[in-house]
């Protein structure tokens, strides 16, 4: 009995320790990080053209009203581009016009680490599994070879923060009294969290649908006050111009069904295939959602409506894919709860497809971005496969995901 009694009291100095090493290395990591990525970008000068963006956009709007969408940023491939968000997210940019280029790498790089592993742990507690520094720190470690992780890293992207905000708003339940206001702030940023609305309008969640209009108004109410003319050309049919995001869709990074059915048909025209295929998409990815939140899956509606529009959006990005990281959290902890093997092989090969698919870049690199055959196909269109299939897996799903005639006419309802 006292040898028992001995263990039990040395190993809780044991725990301690475990645990504040774990919240140590869970706070330092993302500044390290940030530190080897100002190290490649000081060496190669390359990379982080999206934050390029971000910041001469930034500076643009510092410098006064009407030049917001005057500017373009040339890349190294020699493509111009320009700012293509609302002027309210330019007004949360300002800090960067005011550090230099390798400055603000690092504090985005450091901020979009933090980020990430606040995602791992939300879909931690959303799993019920412990969501400790520890896990936590495992989770952001593995996420970070994923190419829609390390794309996003790469380009210096907005998505990890705009995902986040959307799960904190999304988990915390729909009876909290700003439920909607972070789906609005966040499509105030950058229009795609717009289909959370129609998601919430859906679950006739009518109050969280008016905090999030309301909100998402507030920010555009912001841009005019902050930047009238800059605001009026966006506004104004600014958003609309498609050439300002991509020339072709066929490109491989472009993995969205617009992407996949040009690759398949090696046209850029598919308009009349991928129109109604698209519509189809979205009333089915809308039901799966709505029921799985009715069935108190909450982060189980969010990923299938992020998912769904990913897929009918005319470009989704390999860096807007960041939402499989809650997903593989999800499926690998219930699976490990459950015992199910093929839940964690599945999980496992998920996590392998994601890091191998960086090898994208190099079938840019090559010139070989826009006509694939044969096996190519599957390969380069995983991310659509995937989500395809994860919304039809929700829907054959029993309790949470079963989407049929009678959750169509559900929401209908």
């Amino acid at each position: 009995m006292t040898t028992t009694l001995s263990s039990a009291a040395g190993s809780r100095p044991d725990r301690r320790f475990k645990a504040a090493f774990s919240a140590t290395a869970l706070l330092t990591f993302p500044l390290l990080v940030a530190a080897a990525l100002v190290v490649v970008y000081r060496e190669t000068g390359r990379f982080w053209g999206d934050l390029a963006v971000y910041r001469m956009g930034a500076v643009a709007a510092a410098g006064g009203d009407g030049k917001l969408y005057e500017v373009a940023y040339w890349g190294a491939d020699g493509i111009a581009l320009g700012f293509t968000y609302p002027p309210f997210a330019a007004l949360l940019l300002q800090p960067l016009a005011y550090v230099d280029a390798a400055t603000g790498i690092g504090i985005w790089s450091a901020a979009s680490v933090a980020a990430l592993s606040a995602v791992v742990w939300v879909a931690l507690r959303a799993a019920d599994a412990g969501a400790g520094a520890g896990p936590v720190l495992v989770g952001t470690v593995a996420a970070l070879p994923m190419f829609p992780v390390a794309g996003h890293l790469q380009v210096g992207q907005v998505g990890l923060f705009l995902m986040l905000v959307v799960l904190l708003d999304l988990a915390a339940g729909p009876d909290r009294r700003w439920h909607g206001l972070g789906v609005g702030i966040a499509a105030g940023i950058k229009l795609t969290p717009l289909i959370f609305v129609v998601y919430l309008l859906c679950l006739r969640r009518w109050r969280a649908a008016g905090v999030a209009l309301a909100g998402f108004g507030a920010t555009v109410g912001l841009g005019f006050a902050w930047r009238p003319v800059d605001s009026a050309r966006f506004w104004g049919g600014g958003l609309l111009d498609t050439a300002r995001v991509t020339g072709d869709p066929r490109t491989v990074l472009n993995q969205s069904l617009h992407g996949a059915l040009a690759r398949l048909g090696d046209t850029a025209d598919v308009r009349a295939v991928w129109l109604p295929v698209a519509v189809l998409t979205a009333v089915a990815g809308i039901v799966v959602a709505v029921r799985c939140a009715r069935a108190g899956e909450e982060l189980l509606g969010g990923l299938a409506i992020a998912t769904t529009g990913l897929l009918v959006s005319p470009v989704s990005w390999h860096h807007h894919w960041v939402w499989c990281v809650p997903a593989l959290v999800l499926l690998v902890v219930r699976g490990r709860r459950a015992g199910s093997r093929r839940a964690l092989v599945a999980g496992a090969l998920l996590w392998v497809g994601y890091v191998a698919s960086a090898a994208w870049i190099l079938v840019g690199l090559r010139g070989e971005d826009l006509h694939f055959r044969g096996g190519e196909l599957l390969s380069t269109n995983m991310y659509v496969l995937v989500g395809v299939v994860a919304l039809g897996w929700l829907a054959l799903r029993p309790g949470g995901g079963g989407a049929g005639a009678d959750g169509i006419e559900e929401v209908a309802r």
